[in-house]
């Protein structure tokens, strides 16, 4: 059980091929948010999971943005990889491997400069990455990564198809017989980026429970400025949230009345 891949009866039965490559994505988050590590989830199941990343990040800003997004880590790299091979995307893999020759040739200093920069404003690196972008979008007309990868997954010797509630509940099994679950929660608050323990604290400041962050906004206004506004769930609905100015603003997603404020130099 510990190395099935876990996808829902529901998405098994279902003909639209998203339903199981997103089932396993649920799975795969509901792991690692109970702080279980890469190496502790099935690896048929990542790789499903970053091949899906991987064609979200290109087909929403170009190859570009998944390198920069991902931070380029060498196991997400061939997670992606093997993903492409073993799903049989042929022309995927070529273009992929074609892809990381761009970053290759970046170098290791070059890269880790294009991962400091500004992403969204004049950026030649960025520009250079997304040379092939044209040729990925076509793609699509000849190898379709979503139903490959359903495919794919329909086909797993180890595949367990569950209810979802008893993948929660193994999810849930998993995560308490980590020896060291407590100390891992620990780090896990402590490493978190300043937005998330911002959105904590707003959730707390308001009465709420904080679910989870959903997406950063780079093109909201506040004061008449252009500024990074992140959009997260708590147990009363979708907010979103402003720092700025020394001070982090929580507002309702749906009236964008302010909520709550904290201090945020």
């Amino acid at each position: 059980m510990r190395q099935s891949v876990m996808v829902s009866a529901e998405s098994f039965a279902s003909a639209d091929a998203y339903d199981i490559v997103a089932s396993n994505i649920e799975t795969v988050n509901g792991l690692f948010a109970e702080h279980l590590r890469s190496e502790e989830v099935p690896q048929d199941a990542l790789r499903s999971y970053y091949v899906d990343y991987y064609l979200a990040q290109v087909n929403n800003g170009g190859f570009s943005q998944f390198v920069w997004n991902s931070k380029w880590p060498p196991e997400v790299v061939n997670l992606v990889r093997e993903g492409l091979c073993l799903m049989k995307a042929e022309q995927h893999l070529q273009l992929f491997e074609e892809n990381v020759a761009l970053v290759d040739r970046m170098g290791p200093a070059g890269l880790a400069a294009y991962l400091r920069s500004d992403y969204w404003g004049d950026n030649a690196e960025r520009d250079a990455l997304g040379a092939n972008d044209r040729r990925f979008f076509e793609l699509a007309n000849t190898e379709d990564l979503i139903a490959l990868n359903a495919a794919w997954l329909r086909g797993l010797p180890t595949l367990q198809v569950q209810s979802s509630q008893d993948i929660k509940a193994e999810i849930e099994r998993r995560a308490a017989a980590l020896p060291d679950r407590q100390e891992r929660q620990r780090q896990a608050l402590e490493n978190e980026p300043r937005y998330l323990k911002l959105m904590r604290a707003l959730s707390l400041r308001a009465g709420q429970a904080f679910v989870r962050a959903t997406a950063g906004d780079p093109t909201h206004r506040y004061n008449g400025e252009q500024v990074l506004a992140w959009h997260f769930l708590t147990d009363k609905g979708h907010h979103y949230m402003v720092d700025a100015g020394g001070k982090a603003i929580m507002f309702d997603g749906a009236t964008g009345k302010p909520v709550a404020e904290i201090a945020a130099p």
